[in-house]
């Protein structure tokens, strides 16, 4: 008899447990239904075309209100699909837990990697065959504002002012800054001072820089170069994708940055913190990133296209904040500048193609 009592329990248990991964499994469907119709509606925001008829002051202000629609709908969509893989883990606990349906999944997805302080083994997003570099695609835009926006708060500089409109063409730059890897295949020699494979390279100058990048053309066929400030700042944002957020895709910094309170004081290992709207990495913190321009004031005087900074100067500049600086200057406006001979173990740069 106690027997047949256990094995009617144990029946009765694991019918209660199918029923509940069953209406798991449903709840998960549902939610990806709806995660993925909310990306063809942002799919088909980001293909609208301006009418015909709208031109001159009426085509700014589209482009404009195109681009607040594109990021609602983006933010729509990504806040859909983490429904849908919250309700996808939670289905999957239950049909696996032999106890404990009412098991609550993580409060957020993806959870963030512990602070590293020696490299992780196996890391490397994207390794490097060749000269093979992970490029993304930035598209332009003919109405980007840059320097001291809303978002950025009281915490911007006089040099990030006026922020101020440009136009810029499709262009390719790096998912990550250079790697140590990628340093070594083309020049020989490592400089910098943390030591890792995929470490960001740092210790270079603005000149080191440019004699990388015309050995590494010379070997691979190719083109690459420093982003223009604009450009950088540009991708840093999201490019027409952006949320407008502080930093490199979040307002929290220790999802995206490795800064002065998460970083154990040293570079860390490429793209093991959140990309950006774009899949860019790094873009905040880990190390300053030289760009092609000299330093100089920001000017309110028209719509430039395609800038690229004055044709002189005396200070290179570089964006994004490092390992060892705090929130403010991991911002996506904040500039930074210095000789083109100065080297920092803060410093190191990425790369760019034209379309």
């Amino acid at each position: 008899m106690l027997f047949v009592l256990s094995c009617f329990a144990f029946a009765q248990n694991g019918n209660s447990i199918g029923k509940e991964a069953e209406a798991a499994r449903q709840d998960a469907a549902a939610k990806r239904a709806i995660a993925d119709e909310a990306k063809k509606q942002a799919d088909a925001v980001k293909e609208e075309i301006k009418p015909r008829a709208c031109v001159s002051t009426c085509e700014v202000k589209w482009n404009e209100t195109q681009r607040k629609k594109i990021a609602a709908a983006v933010a729509e969509a990504n806040k859909k699909e983490r429904e849908a893989k919250i309700a996808e883990l939670k289905a999957e606990k239950t049909e696996t837990a032999p106890v404990a349906p009412h098991t609550e999944p993580p409060a957020a997805l993806p959870i963030e990697p512990p602070v590293a302080t020696e490299e992780p083994v196996a890391a490397e997003p994207a390794p490097v065959a060749g000269f093979d570099i992970a490029m993304i695609l930035v598209k332009g835009s003919t109405f980007f504002t840059m320097g001291c926006t809303k978002e950025q708060g009281a915490d911007c500089n006089d040099d990030e002012r006026p922020a101020h409109n440009v136009t810029l063409s499709d262009f390719y730059i790096s998912k990550s800054p250079v790697t140590q890897k990628l340093w070594e295949n083309v020049m020989g020699a490592n400089p910098s001072r943390f030591k890792g494979a995929n470490l960001p390279v740092e210790s270079v100058s603005w000149n080191d820089a440019q004699e990388f990048i015309k050995k590494l053309n010379a070997m691979s066929g190719k083109k690459y170069r420093l982003p223009t400030e604009t450009e950088w700042e540009f991708a840093a944002r999201g490019g027409i994708m952006s949320l407008y957020q502080k930093f490199s895709g979040s307002n929290n910094l220790n999802a995206v940055a490795w800064h002065n309170g998460n970083s154990g004081q040293r570079t860390q290992p490429v793209c093991f913190r959140q990309p950006n709207e774009l899949g860019i990495c790094d873009m905040s913190g880990n190390v300053w990133e030289w760009v092609q321009d000299w330093k100089d004031n920001y000017s309110s005087t028209g719509l430039k296209a395609n800038p690229a900074g004055p044709a002189s100067g005396i200070n290179r500049a570089y964006r994004g904040g490092s390992w060892q600086d705090g929130a403010s200057y991991c911002r996506v406006s904040k500039r930074g500048s210095a000789t083109p001979d100065s080297r920092s173990s803060t410093l190191g740069f990425r790369l760019v193609l034209d379309k």
